[in-house]
């Protein structure tokens, strides 16, 4: 049975606005402060994928729903200074609900790795209700393959919607990379390009700064910080990207930091990370340590004019 979604977003919002812009100058990221939300928000396992839509933020967690229930990746989402709260609306057996979207694209993963995920869809319906969910066509989930990681970006050059996710199919150029498949206007999507900055290590965690035609993806194939360092790539042509840049200190860390978005009306940025602070303190790898954390202006150093990579909300 699918009962593991491993991250409600990245989404298309086909009547919202993926407005973002990228960072001008990673030189100067002291203009930044990197935060933990508190143990409200983060719990000893997994906390990841964070989301922020209006004044609620959503995310992915392993915590426990029951007393007693084996820890499985759901939705939860709060409101700053509340508690979390399993959202029932955005988990799978349930009608969805989310504000300013038409689809909303999420994963699912049928075993307890999350290693044999694939993507789904749901449309918004005429009376705000959430249509049935509707797996993504072969030429996206291939048998075999782990698929997961959604995100939309608005292409301005073709005039088309891309869908940016990461998986181990073949043809890839190592482990787990970032694929691109163009939606056409009937709805269909074409067949998956392995981008190019794509490394013999993992690429994973992609979303999409429109205005900018700006991808941010974490990477332990790229020369960085850490382990999983967050970087940012700009189309230079329509088909082809420049040469990613790692985001530096504080977004970055020597060990894991994933999951970057950004909330244009609070300014606030969130992303995943396992650093020392974290509640298992970076002792074991992987999602088991992930905590949220928040990026925000340091406002004592706002004389240094830098602009934060952004994702809508």
């Amino acid at each position: 049975m699918l009962t593991r979604i491993l991250t409600i977003v990245s989404c298309i919002l086909a009547v919202s606005n993926l407005a973002a812009q990228q960072q001008k100058s990673f030189k100067s990221t002291s203009v930044f402060k990197v935060q933990r939300l508190d143990n409200t928000v983060n719990c000893p396992i997994a906390d990841f994928a964070p989301v922020r839509y209006g004044d609620r933020i959503y995310f992915s967690s392993m915590r426990e729903t029951a007393p007693g229930a084996t820890p499985t990746s759901r939705i939860f989402s709060y409101t700053p200074g509340q508690k979390p709260t399993l959202d029932k609306d955005l988990n799978p057996k349930n009608s969805s609900r989310l504000p300013d979207a038409s689809r909303l694209f999420f994963t699912i993963c049928q075993d307890e790795a999350m290693q044999k995920c694939e993507i789904w869809y749901r449309d918004k319906q005429f009376d705000g209700a959430w249509g049935v969910a509707v797996k993504l066509p072969d030429n996206i989930n291939v048998r075999g393959a782990n698929t997961t990681q959604p995100a939309i970006g608005w292409d301005k050059s073709t005039k088309k919607y891309t869908l940016f996710f990461a998986s181990n199919r073949a043809g890839g150029k190592g482990k787990m990379d970032i694929w691109a498949s163009t939606i056409t206007w009937d709805g269909k999507f074409e067949e998956p390009v392995c981008l190019p900055f794509n490394t013999a290590e993992d690429e994973v965690t992609p979303s999409y700064s429109q205005i900018e035609q700006t991808l941010f993806f974490s990477s332990n194939g790229l020369k960085g910080v850490g382990r999983f360092d967050i970087y940012s790539v700009k189309k230079s042509t329509p088909d082809n990207w420049a040469t990613p840049e790692n985001l530096g200190r504080p977004f970055n860390s020597a060990y894991d930091d994933m999951f970057y978005s950004y909330h244009d009306a609070s300014q606030t940025g969130y992303l995943a990370s396992d650093r020392p602070g974290s509640q298992c303190n970076g002792a074991a790898e992987g999602f088991n340590c992930f905590d949220i954390y928040e990026v925000t202006k340091n406002w004592e150093k706002q004389e240094v004019k830098v602009t934060q990579p952004r994702m809508a909300g």
